[in-house]
């Protein structure tokens, strides 16, 4: 069995333009590990070998359930390797790859967790920059033992660590396809241009595809700096949320001052769009917030109310959740409340009950008026007949009077 340092190979894992990755035992203690040996270019400059030390010992503080943990790190027989965490599961490339664009509540949830592991890189001093967001750099890991799934970043530092080993030539088209225009220009970057990267990778989970393409690098390199993402079409637009859109779009902006001012920015514009599908697991982002999620009983408790409106809207061209309805049954049915991340359903409901409210008001207004005319009628009717009466008391009163003048004569 081939031996790196202290760790045994047990089989390679893949292979990239950072190096290769083997899953590894730890001699003494038989932790599995995963070993990233990286490219033999870093090794030839004394500055990249220092430097990727330094990230390394940077990056063993760095705790957060979404961010791959860096171990160890060390150099033997000339090849620098970074011990890693195993994870089990697939890159977020590969999820793309089999499906295409995703939900958009579940391209919420990824970008929401990035941001998070992104938040808390960021905050350290010095910041820790990514430089090399990617959907290869991003794992979906597998639960053990029905734990639930998650998510970890990986690979901090590793481009700072390229670029100072003078390897910039050697990026491929897949990473330019995330890079900042401050990126690309070499100006100088802050944890914006990691956010830029982050909406690129939003944009094509949403979409399928990234915002800018070509086979030529220099168009692409032109097209990140200078052109406009395109419109979200209708179809990726059904109910996506306005909030989740307008952020989006904010973070593709070319300038750094109109994006997101941090990743906790993002966390907290996102919290409340975030899915309530993993039951009562809370979604950790940033230092240890909870978004607001809805426990498993809960969801449990409404999955009958929900069976009864499909029923309900289970006609052609007519989907759940929409305002077009089929006739009710004539037995009672409960009332449904709209699902936690079912946007359009909140708003139709809340135009609902304005509207229910209003035509209430209404109906009392105009029997409260009808009431005062009935009353005004009746006093006024009132008013005409004490005048009549009192006219003709009065002019019975004269004849008697001028009866009695013509008798005494």
């Amino acid at each position: 069995m081939e031996r790196i340092g202290e760790y045994l190979v047990v089989r390679m894992l893949g292979e990239g333009g950072m190096g290769k990755v083997y899953e590894a035992e730890e001699r003494l203690s038989k932790r599995k590990v995963a070993l990233k040996v990286l490219r033999p270019e870093l090794t030839k400059s004394e500055d990249g070998r220092r430097l990727f030390l330094n990230e390394m010992q940077i990056l063993a503080h760095l705790e957060h359930p979404n961010v791959v943990r860096s171990l160890a790190s060390f150099e033997a027989d000339d090849q620098l390797v970074m011990v890693l965490e195993y994870l089990k599961g697939k890159t977020l490339r590969e999820e793309l790859n089999a499906r295409g664009k995703l939900p958009w509540n579940e391209a919420v949830e990824i970008i929401a967790k990035m941001a998070g592991g992104l938040e808390v890189a960021h905050a350290q001093e010095p910041p820790i920059i990514h430089r090399d967001l990617k959907p290869e750099n991003v794992m979906l890991t597998e639960g053990d033992a029905g734990a639930p799934a998650g998510l970890k970043v990986m690979d901090f530092g590793i481009a700072k660590v390229l670029a100072a080993a003078h390897a910039t030539n050697t990026q491929s088209i897949g990473t330019l396809q995330y890079m900042s225009p401050e990126q690309i220009d070499a100006r100088t970057i802050d944890a914006r241009s990691d956010l830029y990267s982050l909406g690129l990778i939003f944009y094509e989970l949403l979409a399928g595809k990234p915002p800018f393409s070509s086979a030529s690098p220099r168009e692409l390199l032109n097209m990140q700096c200078t052109a406009s993402p395109a419109e979200l079409d209708d179809d990726m637009r059904r109910g996506l949320p306005r909030g989740v859109e307008n952020l989006l779009f904010q973070l593709l902006e070319k300038n750094p001052d109109a994006r997101p001012e941090s990743a906790a920015a993002i966390v907290e514009a996102l919290s409340p769009f975030l899915s309530a599908s993993t039951g009562d697991k809370r979604v950790t982002t940033g230092h240890g917030r909870k978004a607001k999620t809805e426990t498993a009983t809960e969801t449990e408790a409404s999955a009958d109310d929900e069976t009864e409106e499909e029923e309900q809207t289970a006609k052609p061209g007519v989907r759940s959740g929409d305002t077009l309805h089929s006739t009710p049954k004539p037995k009672p049915k409960k009332k449904v409340a709209p699902r936690p991340n079912d946007t359009v359903a909140l708003v139709e409901k809340a135009t609902i009950e304005r509207e229910l409210s209003t035509g209430r008001a209404l109906v009392l207004i105009a029997g409260l008026s009808i009431l005062a005319g009935v009353a005004t009628y009746m006093v006024r009717a009132h008013a005409r007949r004490s005048a009549d009466s009192s006219a003709v008391v009065t002019a019975t009163a004269e004849t008697t009077t001028s009866t009695d003048t013509t008798g005494a004569r």
